[in-house]
């Protein structure tokens, strides 16, 4: 029974693969209908984890925009504090508070109001006033009003102005912020700014003040949307509304006036749903963060951050249906193209096992016409290996000069072709360094040294002065000739200079202890070698010329990014396992708003002038290069993280404290970020180095800017060995200035 039971399913197994064409064609046909119902679930799978992964990077979006008008809100105050240090630096200011106590003496009134007129008039704020540290307002302009008259001025504004106190005894540079305040000058919201004016003898004589309209921060708010149903809010820490689309109706409901100009900021929670005002509970109760809420039948996410330096809050909302309006459709796109892909993917992968059953019937005659191929190429390659090292050894020294990959080369090349060729007891072979005015022995031969001479001394050796062979046959002779640059007593001396297109480049001296004769074949000889050595040389240093230009930026005179990324690579390849060594990405930090506001001359300017302070940071063997626009990079050999760091930290402080200087009397600052990786916590090869020192400068962006941030060693992948690894050049992400 069992033996039949067995014969049963062979038969059964052989009708299948008789009906199935084939064994092949059989197991292909279990294959595919596997393969299908993978793919029905791998669909499913797929269709969830896409829905998933849109709706993440709709909030990442979102959260992202957030970001970037928190900085954008945080720069609006960062550059009226920068104005308004840098407006301080006119002397006009320390002079008329020192030349008088009470009211500005008429000739410093005239310069002061001058000033402050073009201040006013350059930065577009509301008001700006020099105050005394006792009060006295000694000058005033309004926008839109001009100057005011003496008479009009304050005799104390220490009550009046809320930045008065606070400023006075800052230390030279600072700057005070105040809270949002009704300008009685303006007549509507101002944020004061405000920086002391400390005399040479260290007096605080007063304050130079600002008032930036909250206006300035509508427009601010206005001008980056996330979408089209999307508002953008600042509140502050108490909870009150600064800038919100319907600021209005917030005033209405708190029973305040609605006057924009001077109607008090209400409360966040004075209007809206108990979800919004649960959402403004956790907005104030964190410092980052996002969360949802309802209102009138629709759903919302807002995504809010901190602005920097500040006690208040940046929040953006976007409505569910517009932030996630893509994911739907997406997913309909999705399934309309992939059902029909599935459904081809198994026709052809079904005519694909039918063909490939007739492919394997000719594949091994395939493989042995191949394997006699390589064969053939081998032995061809083989009978080329054998013919290029024939013409090596006809042609040595041709070669020799050729491959040679710096002067020394050279030169031990040309005293070894001359010492096969004429057997001399010693040598020298000078070259000369035109920069630096000398000429280095860089060959010799023998026992006898060579000194470094200078370009004078070289020029007194006969051969140089008459650009031509020079031989004294017998130097102890009475009428012989003795060259003051080889000084030898007896045997023979040849002087050979070295000259290429018309330049002296050098001078070869060969000498025998024994006189000799030397026939004319040996003379041609040693001027052909010379002759050939001097062209090697000089063309050697042409290409060097030639490639120091394509390897450095015009702009810096720094390496550029190709130069930098081969250099790069090169020293990791040769570095040794445990040899430590750093990369750091540097950013100019919002060079396009230093280029829109003082034009791109200057904009020019600043990168020359960061380029000298990265230049006089590093060492001899370090690399500085500009990588492209505003952005540089530096290799730093042997050092590890906690070394990297501190030469970071030192560029970073440099450059915070950089003047650029923009004309006659005008200057300006910037600040650097910058990220670091080292070999080989972050990575063995150039492409992961910079990978990771890329997302650590992407970091210290996101993080506020003018900063230093070193990548995770534990977040780097690293490739196997620097070998391993294909070299690509790594994507940057976006970099916001």
């Amino acid at each position: 029974m069992l033996v039949e039971h067995e014969s049963n399913d062979v038969s059964r197994r052989t009708l299948i693969v008789r009906a199935l064409g084939s064994p092949f064609t059989a197991r292909a046909s279990v294959v595919i209908g596997v393969v299908a119902l993978l793919a029905v679930v791998a669909s499913a799978a797929v269709f969830s984890e896409v829905s998933k992964q849109m709706r993440r990077e709709a909030d990442e979006r979102l959260d992202a925009h957030a970001v970037t008008v928190a900085a954008s809100v945080a720069d609006l105050i960062a550059t009226a504090s920068s104005d308004i240090r840098l407006a301080r630096r006119n002397v006009i200011f320390d002079k008329a508070l020192a030349d008088s106590t009470g009211q500005l003496l008429p000739a410093d009134r005239t310069a002061v109001e001058a000033a402050i007129t073009y201040l006013g008039t350059r930065y577009q704020v509301d008001e700006i006033c020099m105050i005394r540290a006792n009060g006295l307002e000694t000058a005033r302009w309004v926008g839109g009003k001009g100057v005011a008259p003496v008479s009009d001025l304050s005799p104390d504004e220490r009550e009046n102005n809320p930045a008065v106190l606070p400023t006075v005894p800052l230390p030279d540079d600072a700057f005070y912020q105040s809270q949002p305040y009704v300008s009685p000058d303006s007549e509507r919201w101002v944020i004061g700014i405000a920086t002391p004016i400390v005399l040479s003898s260290g007096e605080h004589a007063g304050i130079l003040h600002f008032e930036i309209p909250i206006d300035r921060f509508v427009q601010e708010l206005d001008g980056a949307p996330f979408g089209g149903s999307s508002a953008n809010m600042l509140l502050d820490r108490d909870g009150r509304l600064l800038v919100h689309p319907d600021l209005a109706a917030f005033r209405a409901a708190s029973n305040s006036s609605i006057d924009p100009r001077t109607a008090p900021f209400p409360l966040a929670t004075a209007w809206g749903s108990a979800s919004w005002r649960d959402a403004v509970g956790q907005i104030l109760s964190g410092n980052t963060g996002a969360t949802s809420y309802d209102q009138d039948g629709r759903e919302y996410r807002v995504s809010y951050r901190p602005v920097a330096d500040s006690n208040r809050i940046v929040a953006v909302v976007s409505p569910i249906t517009e932030l996630y309006a893509d994911v739907d459709r997406a997913l309909l796109n999705l399934g309309v193209i992939a059902v029909p892909l599935m459904a081809l993917m198994l026709l052809v992968t079904g005519w694909f096992a039918r063909r490939m059953s007739v492919a394997n019937n000719g594949l091994a005659g395939l493989n042995e016409r191949l394997a006699a191929t390589n064969s053939a190429l081998a032995e061809t390659s083989r009978a080329s290996a054998d013919l290029a090292r024939e013409s090596e050894i006809v042609n040595q020294f041709t070669e020799l000069t050729a491959l040679s990959e710096d002067d020394v080369a050279l030169s031990v090349a040309t005293l070894a072709t001359l010492d096969e060729l004429v057997r001399p007891d010693d040598a020298s072979l000078h070259v000369s360094n035109p920069s630096q005015d000398r000429a280095v022995p860089q060959a010799t031969l023998g026992d006898r040294e060579a000194a470094v001479l200078s370009l004078h001394e070289l020029g007194r050796c006969p051969a140089v002065r008459r650009s031509s062979l020079y031989i004294t046959e017998d130097v102890s002779a009475r009428l012989s000739f003795r060259c003051p640059v080889y000084p030898v007593e007896t045997g023979t001396l040849v002087c050979v200079p070295l000259v290429a297109f018309g330049e002296t480049i050098g001078a070869v001296h060969l000498h025998w202890a024994t006189a000799r004769k030397l026939p004319l074949p040996i003379r041609l000889g040693i001027t052909r070698v010379s002759e050939h050595s001097a062209l090697s040389i000089a063309n050697r240093r042409l290409l060097l010329a030639l490639r120091g230009q394509a390897n450095t930026d015009g702009r810096t005179g720094l390496t550029n990014s190709r130069s930098f990324d081969e250099t790069v690579e090169r020293r990791l390849a040769t570095r040794g396992d445990r040899e430590h060594a750093a990369v750091l990405m540097l950013d100019l930090d919002h060079f396009k708003v230093f280029n829109d506001r003082y034009g791109h001359p200057a904009g020019d300017e600043a990168l020359r002038v960061f380029a000298s302070l990265l230049a006089t940071s590093i060492r001899q063997q370090d690399i500085a290069a500009r990588y492209g626009g505003e952005e540089f990079a530096i290799y730093l050999a042997g050092l590890g993280a906690r070394e990297a760091t501190e030469v970071a930290e030192r560029i970073r402080e440099r450059t915070q404290s950089m003047i650029i200087p923009l004309g006659p009397g005008q200057t300006g600052r910037l600040t650097v970020s910058i990220g670091i990786a080292v070999a080989p916590e972050n990575g063995w090869d150039r492409v992961l180095l910079l990978r990771a020192a890329d997302e650590a400068l992407y970091q210290a962006k996101t993080a506020g800017r003018n900063r230093v941030v070193a990548a995770d060693a534990g977040g780097a992948r690293k490739s196997p060995h620097p070998a391993a690894a294909r070299v690509v050049r790594p994507r940057r992400k976006a970099a916001q200035g």
